[in-house]
């Protein structure tokens, strides 16, 4: 199976499972195990929710290697910075990030993709590979919709990272 047929399979079966779940933080947990499980080099997988008052991102259901960041400052790390751009951020070679935050020595590239209720930046799935260069385009184009999918399931999610922060 292509890697394109394996992300549309896999968006066909997560759309389904997402309706008939009916808890936000089973369903981001869930989420973080189908991903790795599915994708080859999508070694940590996880979510980090936005505080705009304190300006700090705080971790959410995530699976792989734990970590001490639990809570980033916008504009630390490459989660931070795409929290201050909004944009995704691809990191073919974290060696070569000035702004990397070590998570793991295994890791060799990165993508942080951000998470929007309609026009406001609210949080953002962050994947960790230990093969150099393993994200491209049809990455983040997969993960936006994997995102765009949790909002439109769970329009509430707001008052879920409230209990993050």
């Amino acid at each position: 199976m292509t890697k394109k047929e394996t992300i549309s399979s896999f968006l066909s079966k997560f759309e389904r499972d997402l309706k008939q779940n009916n808890s936000l933080p089973e369903a981001l947990k869930i989420t973080c195990q189908l991903i790795n499980k599915s994708f080859e080099g999508y070694d940590w997988v996880g979510f980090y929710f936005m505080n705009h008052q304190s300006r700090k991102l705080h971790l959410g259901p995530y699976v792989g290697d734990a970590t001490d960041h639990t809570i980033i400052d916008f504009g630390k790390g490459i989660c931070g910075q795409v929290a201050l751009s909004g944009d995704t951020y691809f990191a073919a070679d974290v060696n070569a990030e000035s702004n990397y935050i070590a998570c793991s020595i295994n890791v060799k590239s990165e993508i942080v993709v951000p998470m929007y209720l309609g026009d406001k930046l609210i949080g953002q799935i962050d994947i960790d590979s230990h093969v150099s260069n393993r994200f491209q385009e049809e990455d983040e184009d997969f993960l936006k919709t994997v995102n765009a999918l949790i909002v439109e399931r769970f329009p509430e999610i707001e008052d879920y990272i409230k209990t993050l922060i």
